[in-house]
């Protein structure tokens, strides 16, 4: 119960933080007066986040209610126990006393007939003695037991109310941020067209930067490929060594960027505002704080570095058979076929003007075949 409790505690402090970060971002975004898709997909987030807290809150609530219910079991117990010694020792006292009155212990000692029995008889004497200063010392640890035991018992309703206030505040928080959701959707809903022609505009850039990924995969495996498999790398023992590695990090991998949070998921998912209209991703959008270097998530070698007509750079990683993908980036730290270790900062995310977002758009790939990353990095 007590691992459970620490594990909650731990994903308690990891909210927190996703928490503390979604409101930076949000206070970046919001610096623009001007409401923003970006801001309403970060505070989407932070509300699922937020939620998470509750739940998590609630299950802590729960151990502690459980907790409480063992300690006052072991506190009635205990005193039970302690008052069966205090009953017992009493009866010994007395039995003592009484016998004082009627018994010689030296006449008792010397009217024995012989050495051996008068030693039997100081051993008895002396065992009943020492009997007596065990119970007297079972009783004082019982008591110590116990007040130790309504110490614990009272620092746990202590934890346990602060839990309950603390689930009540993440309630009202979680209500304000659905209120102010639901505000925001509202003003974009207002705002379709812009929205669509926004949106539009994003799609084409994506499909540039895609397709030149597509282009440059394919022109790869061309390259590298002697086996005739059109969607793999052919491996040398050093290149099956790495991607070995890779695979074994499945779900350990760090994160792109220091502090982040996801923002869009990989695959096809619904607009959040335009009605029939679905967005797809072919990796995972990451929101972090502005001027954040963003990373290699394993080591490998750059393979590529693109430059987008609109400035934006986008680093491609080989780690054997599979490529890891960074795009949105404002600057380049590296350079093509050079050597990298895992989180080696490979460059600076960018941070659009116009909506004061700063987010890295992170793909991974194994040959042809798109991966989602998510289940690739560490989990939170």
């Amino acid at each position: 119960m007590a691992q459970d409790r620490s594990e909650l505690q731990k994903r308690k402090k990891q909210l927190i933080e996703e928490i503390q970060l979604s409101n930076e971002v949000l206070k970046q975004t919001q610096k623009n007066k001007n409401l923003s898709f970006h801001q309403l997909k970060t505070l989407k987030q932070k509300i699922t986040i937020r939620s998470q807290l509750i739940r998590t809150i609630q299950k802590e609530v729960s151990y502690i209610k459980e907790e409480i219910e063992l300690s006052q079991r072991q506190k009635s117990l205990l005193e039970q126990e302690l008052d069966s010694l205090k009953v017992d020792y009493t009866y010994l006292i007395q039995q003592a006393y009484k016998s004082s009155r009627h018994f010689n212990r030296l006449l008792f000692l010397f009217s024995s007939r012989d050495f051996q029995q008068a030693y039997k008889r100081a051993t008895y004497i002396r065992q009943i003695s020492q009997y007596r200063q065990f119970q007297a010392q079972t009783i004082n640890k019982k008591q110590t037991d116990l007040e130790k035991s309504i110490l614990v018992l009272k620092k746990q309703k202590e934890i346990k109310q602060n839990l309950i206030d603390d689930k009540q505040v993440e309630k009202e928080l979680l209500n304000q941020e659905q209120a102010q959701q639901s505000v925001s959707l509202a003003a974009l809903s207002e705002k379709e067209k812009e929205l669509k022609n926004a949106l539009d505009e994003k799609k084409k850039k994506r499909k540039k930067i895609q397709k030149e990924i597509e282009r440059i995969i394919a022109e790869e495996l061309r390259k590298t490929n002697y086996s005739g498999s059109a969607n793999r790398f052919a491996s040398t023992p050093e290149a099956i060594a790495l991607s070995k590695s890779f695979n074994t990090n499945k779900g350990k991998l760090p994160w792109p960027v220091a502090k982040g949070l996801v923002i869009s998921k990989y695959g096809k998912q619904k607009h959040p505002v335009l009605s029939g209209v679905t967005i797809e991703n072919n990796g995972i959008e990451i929101a972090t704080e502005s001027h954040s270097p963003c990373r290699s998530v394993f080591k490998g070698k750059v393979s590529s570095i693109l430059t987008m007509p609109n400035g934006i750079k986008v680093i491609m990683v080989r780690h054997g058979e599979y490529i890891s993908v960074y795009s949105n980036l404002s600057e380049v730290y590296v350079e093509k076929g050079e050597e990298l270790n895992t989180k080696e900062e490979i460059g600076l995310v960018y941070t659009s003007k116009q909506e004061g977002s700063t987010v890295v758009d992170f793909q991974l790939w194994k040959g042809s075949q798109k991966l989602n990353p998510q289940s690739w990095l560490m989990k939170k």
